[in-house]
């Protein structure tokens, strides 16, 4: 005579068939389900609530592609799970600082694989918004070394590299072309000593040298330099990735990208991207 099953083993089996045959039935997990027994409600993903500030903050403006910057953040949140009833009932900052607040709350507490897009996202709201201009609204700058110092080492390389177009330029050409670009080298190397303080043990010695054209001269010079430029904002946000223990420095680059972002405007313009640090719009 087969032996009965025990009481815990009935049991066991009763859960698995309710979770299968809800999960059958299609029951989701979401925000406001009822209680279903076994049935556990959904989990935010880390940082939601000022994530789910920014699409409105970013649209509630009126600078250029900033519906496109929302729809991305949007999709990256529906890649995490976030339901659209989530996202549909989302509302917008209603102050200058609590716009701030959502974008720094973001890069803070958003998991690893939304922190490059959220800190580029950061980083162009800095540049392109009336409240990006607005450096009471934004943590400063650190004024000590990373603890990711090998990270602060790519960007220094990276400003080194442009530093470096910029004087070329100003060497091979004469009146306000060179002009601006002397000016727009002494710019840079002021980020440069930060980031060296940022580096920390990890700063190296300058390269021996750097690729450059043949022509550097006129337009052709010029366009070199943009260039420099917007590889300069590409480096700087690849290094997002390498900085989920500091959002500290995370942070801070997104000020790094303005503040080159300030440099170029005012001597060699870039086209606007829709994301600043995508590299997609160098010539």
């Amino acid at each position: 005579m087969p032996a009965r099953p025990s009481r815990r083993h009935l049991l066991a089996a009763a859960l698995t068939l309710s979770a299968s045959t809800l999960a059958g039935c299609g029951v989701r997990l979401e925000d406001d389900a009822p209680d279903i027994p076994f049935v556990p409600k959904r989990e935010p993903i880390p940082g939601e609530s000022a994530l789910l500030a920014v699409p409105g903050a970013l649209e509630s403006g009126d600078a250029q592609h900033s519906s496109q910057r929302a729809d991305l953040l949007r999709t990256a949140l529906r890649g995490a799970r976030v339901p659209d009833a989530v996202l549909a009932g989302a509302t917008a900052p209603t102050s200058p600082a609590e716009v701030a607040a959502a974008f720094e709350a973001s890069v803070r507490e958003c998991g690893p694989g939304l922190l490059r897009l959220v800190g580029q996202l950061t980083a162009t709201e800095r540049i392109v918004s009336p409240v990006g201009a607005k450096a009471a609204l934004w943590t400063p700058p650190g004024t000590g070394a990373w603890s990711a110092g090998a990270v602060a080492t790519t960007a220094l390389d990276a400003t080194r590299a442009t530093m470096y177009a910029l004087e070329v330029v100003a060497g091979q050409t004469t009146g306000a072309v060179a002009k601006a670009a002397l000016t727009a080298s002494r710019e840079l190397a002021a980020l440069s000593i930060r980031q060296t303080t940022a580096a920390g043990d990890a700063v190296q010695p300058l390269p021996l040298g750097y690729v450059r054209p043949d022509d550097v001269t006129g337009a052709a010079g010029r366009e070199w330099v943009v260039g420099s430029f917007i590889r300069l904002q590409a480096a700087y946000a690849g290094c997002f990735g390498r900085l989920d223990s500091d959002r500290d420095a995370a942070l801070e680059v997104t000020h790094w990208m303005a503040t080159a972002e300030q440099v170029s405007r005012s001597h060699f313009p870039q086209t606007l991207p829709t994301l600043y640090g995508d590299g997609k719009h160098q010539p």
